[in-house]
């Protein structure tokens, strides 16, 4: 088993007819695998059998098998997510349909009591119809769970769906006729084959990687059978790779160097005038941690056009902090993952200078999407523009290039604790302040409640109890965040002043409802 840290290094590469073909012909393979996968064949026979059914040399069959099976296990965990998503929304849905029934129940006979009014009955109209909408969306959802239960076969388009249904609207897409779109079709089927790496000479068996001098390397290919008669046993392409700061040339020449298994992925992209691009994945030297919370912690908050930062020492001050913006609206996929490694490389080379690991909520997206609809436009559009798994591994993967530790918090109330505990102390904005919240987190520091907002009968209990009753007030009362720059005011100013008792608490009776 390879060790160390597994790199990607990704560079153009020399076109060939041969690849076309190549590529045709392993993608068409690799969807007949995956629909024997579904019907119950294993890897290992799917591996055996298709070097005789395709004229496969071995290596060639494992791969794309390896590939197969790795897409049919990505179905697998979309079909379970997609369950737990639905349930997790029609149970919502339902929750809220209750309580807005349960309104509408003590609005009614409130009307009823005082006089039906004409004001009150269209009022009660339009909240009759969102009842009744809401109770639709419930059926809806609920027959949608019942059709993914019940079907068995995972369904996937290469291709994208996009271009399947553009061949029943050809004009609107700018197609003269059917056989255009084919062949656009069968093109965005083809054009992409993988070769499973080997710790051998070379990196691999049906590819091997060689240097020629200095940023020049060669892939030699050795085509499968079929393809021998037209263009011989091996085909021979030239790439480059070139140091940079990354120092890929130098990883590469290391794997080559030891022998390190060298996996080969190599795709056109026809928005880049269809140009052959060549992907190696490999293993080099793990980099030692340098970095270590007696240096401090860098916090980090993910926002939807930003991230803030905020360092803070080992006693739980803060030293600097700062915000870096990106933009991802109206971003293809390639360039929103560019502008984030561009954000990431800045927030590490922060932590690195500091020698100080990177602290973050470990968040888990997968529930959030559930409740989008009960949730701001907004907050929304970050979950659905903005990937948090993305900005997370591509953090993982810089941290542990550049030996930086990462450390994963609970996100419970750091928004809350940062805008009520250092907002207004330090003159910080809201994301900064939360960034802070999860760096002192990260090093255990002390999370106590500001003493005017915890009753008697809860200092006793943990600080994360009354926080959330803290948190709940807040949403109940509407509270802007500028407003808790002063913290104090805003939260007398809702609190009623007049019923705070002698030791300047607020009564238990707000506290507990709250």
């Amino acid at each position: 088993m390879a060790k160390g840290l597994r790199i990607g290094i990704e560079t153009k590469i020399d076109s060939h007819p041969a690849l076309e073909q190549l590529g045709f012909l392993y993608e068409s393979i690799r969807r007949t695998a995956l629909s024997d996968l579904q019907k119950g064949r294993t890897e290992d026979e799917i591996e055996k059998s298709y070097q005789s059914r395709f004229g496969l040399q071995w290596a060639w069959s494992d791969s794309i098998a390896t590939d197969a099976n790795s897409t049919f296990k990505q179905l697998k965990t979309a079909k379970k997510q997609n369950l737990a998503r639905i349930s997790q929304q029609i149970n919502k849905k339902i929750k809220k349909a209750k309580t807005q029934h349960r309104n509408l129940v003590s609005e009614l006979k409130k009307a009823l009591k005082k006089g039906m009014t004409h004001r009150h009955y269209h009022r009660f109209s339009r909240r009759l119809l969102g009842l009744k909408s809401k109770i639709n969306k419930i059926a809806s959802l609920k027959k949608d769970l019942k059709k993914l239960k019940t079907t068995e076969r995972l369904h996937i388009c290469f291709g994208s769906r996009k271009l399947f249904n553009a061949q029943h609207h050809l004009k609107e897409n700018s197609y003269e006729n059917h056989q255009q779109w084919l062949s656009d079709w069968r093109k965005l089927r083809s054009g992409r084959f993988l070769c499973i790496g080997k710790g051998v000479i070379g990196g691999g068996t049906m590819t091997k990687i060689s240097h020629i001098s200095g940023d020049k390397f060669n892939c030699k290919i050795q085509l499968p059978r079929s393809m021998s008669k037209e263009y011989g046993n091996n085909l021979s392409l030239d790439f480059e790779v070139k140091q940079c700061r990354r120092n890929r040339r130098s990883d590469l020449l290391y794997a080559l160097e030891n022998n390190q298994p060298i996996t080969v992925q190599v795709y056109r992209r026809e928005h880049k005038q269809n140009q052959w691009y060549i992907h190696l994945t490999t293993y080099v030297q793990s980099v030692p941690t340098i970095s270590s919370k007696s240096n401090g912690c860098l916090g980090i908050d993910f926002n939807a056009d930003s991230i803030e930062w905020a360092y803070v020492k080992s006693d739980g001050n803060i030293a600097s902090h700062g915000v870096i913006p990106f933009e991802f609206k109206g971003l293809t996929t390639g360039q929103r993952e560019s502008r984030l490694r561009d954000a990431v490389s800045k927030v590490v080379k922060i932590a690195s200078d500091i020698g100080c690991p990177i602290a973050i909520e470990s968040l888990d997206f997968s529930k959030k999407k559930a409740s989008m609809s009960e949730e701001s436009t907004v907050y929304n559009s970050m979950l659905s523009s903005l990937s948090y798994g993305m900005f997370r591994d591509s953090l993982d993967s810089r941290g542990r290039r550049y030996g930086i530790e990462i450390i994963r918090v609970n996100p419970a109330y750091t928004s809350v604790i940062g805008m009520v505990k250092f907002m207004q102390q330090y003159g910080l904005n809201s994301g900064t302040a939360a960034a802070m919240a999860i760096a002192r987190r990260a090093m255990r520091h002390s999370e106590r409640v500001p003493t005017c907002l915890v009753s008697p009968e809860d200092e006793a209990k943990h600080p994360w109890s009354v926080w959330r009753k803290i948190s709940l007030f807040l949403k109940r009362s509407y509270i802007k965040r500028h407003d808790l720059f002063n913290p104090t005011k805003a939260l007398e100013d809702v609190s009623f002043p007049r019923d705070r008792n002698k030791t300047g608490n607020l009564p238990s009776s707000l506290v507990s409802s709250a």
